[in-house]
């Protein structure tokens, strides 16, 4: 049996400590390099995203807005004003009738012409008003020899009776007698008078100065008592039928100016008053009738024709105007949308009055002479957004507001 001296037993286990140390220091060093590989690469990626993050980050999205949707608020004179349409009538319209029926012989006006007062429309057959006439004449002129003789007899029996030769019976009769014959005369002088009234009424006169707006009868026709036969109307004078709402009514007074434009006649403008107001408000709509009476001296404008216009109901002084396009309202709040310090800002304002026909608005609150807003309505725009002025020209202005690259047009 052989045994291993000691002295080779003790090499070995200190060649075997040496190769475990050896070994854990490579370890150690291993992790080392590892931990400085794993420090560099987040300060690497840190780097990299700061480098990079200007440039990665979502840039701010600009409003687009032309020169033209811009304005600055003024001050100025605002005239109130109330738009109003309808159509136009004769103020004077006149439907000339019949009073006597017969043939008409001959008609002398025709639509369109214009006529005097008096002036001879048409004629009707008057023979049968004559002879009729003739009749009565002749019936009063018995009646007149009637009535003497019964008054002739009557003054003799008067004479009788205060001698006492005649009876007072008989003086009583000669005195009705005399009282109907007189009656008689009368009754047949009112008959002559109506007689010559027919036959005048054959003759058709226009009652009125204007214009025949229409001829219903042509020679030949025959026509009954009350028949239509013309129809007259003065356009010297027309009147404009508007319906005014109920919460508008109270600002609209007799004298008060309008201005109206009419269909076909869009190179002129015509002047107007208030001349009337109705005094009951329609059942459905609850509007009110205003009546506005337009001098037309030269007829330059025809009834029913279709006019519109503005009716100036006072104006005064502002402190700022803006368009009423600029003007906004949302939950019952009205307001516009301003441009301070390059970024749109919702501005509540209270309204004073408005005009129409100049598309004005008065600020009475909330906003001031000089302050920059958007006059076009473009819908909604985000509050606090940022803007870009493009000029009318095509290239971009210098942005009133620039952070970032992105844009987008108004109202997106």
């Amino acid at each position: 049996m052989t045994t291993t001296p000691p002295r080779n037993t003790a090499r070995f286990a200190a060649a075997l400590a040496c190769l475990s140390c050896a070994l854990l220091l490579a370890a150690c060093g291993s992790g080392d390099a590892g931990d400085s590989a794993g420090k560099a690469a987040p300060t690497q990626a840190t780097n990299a995203t700061n480098t990079s993050g200007t440039a990665a980050a979502p840039a701010e999205t600009l409003i687009e807005l032309a020169e033209s949707d811009l304005l600055t608020v003024q001050a100025g004179e605002i005239e109130q004003t109330l738009r109003a349409n309808g159509t136009l009538h004769a103020r004077q319209e006149t439907v000339v009738r019949a009073k006597v029926a017969g043939e008409i012989l001959s008609v002398a006006v025709r639509e369109g012409e214009r006529i005097g007062a008096g002036q001879e429309l048409a004629r009707i057959d008057d023979l049968e008003y004559r002879a009729r006439l003739d009749d009565r004449q002749a019936a009063l002129e018995a009646g007149r020899a009637q009535a003497a003789l019964a008054e002739s007899t009557r003054r003799k029996n008067e004479e009788l009776r205060q001698k006492n030769f005649l009876s007072e019976l008989a003086y009583d009769n000669a005195k009705s007698a005399a009282s109907i014959a007189s009656a008689q005369v009368q009754s047949l002088q009112a008959q002559l008078t109506l007689a010559e009234k027919a036959l005048q009424d054959t003759v058709v006169h226009a009652p009125i100065s204007g214009w025949i707006a229409e001829r219903a009868v042509q020679r030949g026709d025959k026509v009954s008592p009350d028949g239509k036969l013309f129809t007259i109307v003065d356009l010297s004078r027309l009147e404009l039928e508007a319906q005014v709402a109920a919460n508008e009514v109270a600002r609209v007074a007799i004298g008060q100016p309008f201005t109206a434009s009419v269909e076909g006649y869009a190179d002129r403008q015509f002047k107007g008053r208030v001349s009337r107001i109705g005094a009951q408000a329609q059942p459905g709509s609850r509007a009110v009738t205003i009546y506005i009476e337009i001098p037309n001296p030269d007829a330059a404008i025809r009834a029913g024709l279709f006019a519109a216009g503005t009716l100036s109901l006072g104006g005064s002084t502002a402190a700022a105007l803006v368009p009423l396009t600029a003007l906004h309202s949302a939950a019952g709040v009205d307001f516009v949308y301003a441009v301070i310090d390059g970024r749109i800002r919702r501005t509540p304002v209270k309204i004073g009055m408005r005009s129409e026909a100049a598309g004005l608005a008065e600020i009475l609150d909330g906003l001031n002479a000089g302050t920059r807003i958007v006059a076009a309505n473009l819908g909604p725009l985000k509050e606090g957004a940022g803007i870009r002025v493009v000029s009318t020209s095509g290239a971009n202005a210098p942005a009133t507001h620039d952070t970032g690259t992105a844009s987008t047009p108004a109202g997106r």
